[in-house]
């Protein structure tokens, strides 16, 4: 596998509104043992490698994601599956990426399904 050059991208209130609801969601939804792991990287993180973090781990769940596929947190827009296939699902992940942020969702939306459907609905009435 290889790794890319990472640049830093200035997160929007967008983004930092998603990254703390991924968060919410881990202390409201976790049993206690994940509530105190998470607890206690936000005394030994920053909030936004935390609510990364908490966004990857329910992207993948909501998103029913294979060990191996990345979520949208994880895509970049022109990702693909190369000569994996698509059962690599980076591609999919970045079609996914792309309309979210098409729709002004955030890459770090805990469950980007129903992001996604809540834009449209509220595209579709104004």
């Amino acid at each position: 596998m290889t790794t890319r050059p990472t640049t830093k991208v200035k997160l929007t209130a967008v983004d930092r509104a998603a990254l703390e609801l991924a968060i919410e969601i881990d202390l409201a939804n976790g049993d206690a043992a994940a509530r105190e792991r998470i607890k206690t990287k936000l005394r030994e993180e920053s909030r936004i490698q935390v609510g990364k973090f908490c966004a990857y781990g329910q992207q993948c769940t909501n998103l029913k994601l294979a060990p191996w596929q990345p979520p949208p947190c994880q895509a970049e827009i022109d990702d693909d599956d190369g000569n994996d296939g698509p059962i690599m699902g980076r591609r999919a992940a970045a079609e996914l990426l792309r309309k979210m942020l098409a729709l002004g969702v955030s890459k770090f939306h805990p469950d980007p399904l129903r992001a996604i459907a809540e834009a449209e609905a509220a595209d579709s009435r104004g």
